[in-house]
C-alpha cells in the first residue's frame, strides 16, 4: 500500500510540474502583441481593485509582468522541487536538482521568446525567473523538513 501511494505522489507531482512548464512555454509562445493584450488587461483588472493607484500605465504593466515572472516560477520551482524531492528521496538532492533545472528551463523560455514578433530575450528575466523558482524551492524543502520533524517527534 505505500509503495503505490509513494507511485502516485511521484506520477501527481511530474505531472503537475510538467504541465506547468507547457503553461510557461504557452506564454512564453505569444508575440508581443498577445501578451501585451494580457497584460493590459491585468493591469486595468489592477485599477479597478485599487483605483487611488497612480502609477502611470506602462509602469505598472512593466511591474505586473516581472511579477508574473516571479510568481510563475516560483510555482514551477515548488512543483519541479516536489516532483524532484519524491524521486531523489532527499530533500537536498530535489533542492538543487530544482535550481539547475528551474534556471535551465527560465533561459529556454526566455530564448524561446525570441521566435515570436516583438518579444526579446532578457538575461534579467532569466535573474527574476530564478528567484522565483529558488523562493518555490525553499518553501518546499522548509515545509518538508518541518512535515518529517513533526512525524520523528513522538506524541505527547
Amino acid at each position: 500500500m505505500q509503495k503505490k501511494r509513494k507511485a502516485l505522489r511521484l506520477i501527481l507531482f511530474w505531472a503537475l510540474a510538467v504541465g506547468w512548464i507547457a503553461v510557461l512555454f504557452f506564454f512564453s509562445g505569444q508575440t508581443a502583441a498577445e501578451s501585451g493584450k494580457l497584460s493590459g488587461a491585468i493591469a486595468n483588472f489592477v485599477r479597478g481593485i485599487f483605483p487611488f493607484n497612480r502609477i502611470p500605465p506602462d509602469q505598472l504593466e512593466r511591474v505586473l509582468r516581472k511579477l508574473a515572472h516571479f510568481c510563475i516560477f516560483a510555482l514551477e520551482g515548488f512543483l519541479l522541487c516536489l516532483a524532484m524531492t519524491e524521486s531523489s528521496g532527499e530533500i537536498s538532492v530535489g533542492a538543487v536538482l530544482s535550481v539547475i533545472a528551474c534556471t535551465g528551463l527560465a533561459a529556454a523560455n526566455e530564448l524561446h521568446q525570441i521566435f515570436f514578433e516583438g518579444r526579446s530575450c532578457e538575461g534579467r528575466d532569466v535573474l527574476i525567473d530564478t528567484g522565483g523558482a529558488l523562493l518555490g524551492i525553499a518553501v518546499v524543502a522548509l515545509l518538508l523538513r518541518f512535515l518529517r520533524r513533526r512525524k520523528r517527534a513522538p506524541e505527547e
